[in-house]
């Protein structure tokens, strides 16, 4: 397990659901330096943490996780079905057109 990677994801999600790591511990249930020990990869959480971790986040563990285990295609359609769930019409539309040009670009190469 890639703790320092799993770490980084916690960071990741926590800046982008605008939470300060004071925020996150107290949902979590744990102390602001063990949060920034774990963001940073320092120590290593428990099963429990990471669940609370994950909770708080909004977040799937699996989500946290991903660079533990082989990710099936399946779970990469789970993944970005996760991702735009909250999302505006317009802003899942920019999505898919991107996605188009990733795909007509890539198929050129």
């Amino acid at each position: 397990m890639n703790y320092k990677m799993m770490g980084e994801r916690i960071r990741r999600q926590r800046i982008f659901n605008k939470m300060t790591q004071e925020k996150l511990a107290e949902h979590a249930n744990i102390s602001v330096s063990f949060l920034g020990q774990i963001e940073r990869g320092e120590r290593k959480p428990s099963l429990e943490t990471v669940v609370n971790i994950a909770n708080s986040l909004g977040v799937t563990v699996d989500q946290l996780l991903s660079d533990s285990y082989k990710i099936a295609p399946k779970s990469l359609v789970d993944e970005l079905a996760f991702l735009v769930r909250e999302k505006s019409e317009e802003e899942i539309k920019t999505v898919i057109e991107v996605t188009k040009t990733l795909i007509k670009h890539n198929k050129k190469d």
